[in-house]
C-alpha cells in the first residue's frame, strides 16, 4: 500500500502552458501538479511551466509556476 492508498482521492483538471488538459485523480492539488508534470510533461517548451490545476468537484482553481532548472515551484499571482 502506498501513501496515495489510505487518503481520498480527487479528481483534477490540470492544464499546462503549451500542453493538453488531464484530468488526475490524487488527494491534493499539489500532488496532482506534480503527478501532471510527471507523467505527461515529456518536453517543456519553455523554461518555465505554469499549471492550472482545478477541482472538478468544487470548481477551486489553483496556479503553480514551476522554474524547469532549478525546480522551484511558487504559487501564481
Amino acid at each position: 500500500m502506498t501513501a496515495t492508498d489510505d487518503k481520498e482521492l480527487n479528481s483534477y483538471r490540470v492544464t499546462a502552458t503549451g500542453h493538453p488538459t488531464r484530468i488526475v485523480q490524487e488527494p491534493t492539488v499539489e500532488a496532482a501538479a506534480i503527478t501532471y508534470i510527471e507523467d505527461f510533461i515529456t518536453s517543456p517548451p519553455v523554461p518555465e511551466l505554469r499549471l492550472w490545476v482545478t477541482d472538478v468537484d468544487d470548481g477551486r482553481q489553483h496556479c503553480f509556476l514551476l522554474d524547469l532548472e532549478t525546480g522551484e515551484v511558487e504559487a501564481c499571482g
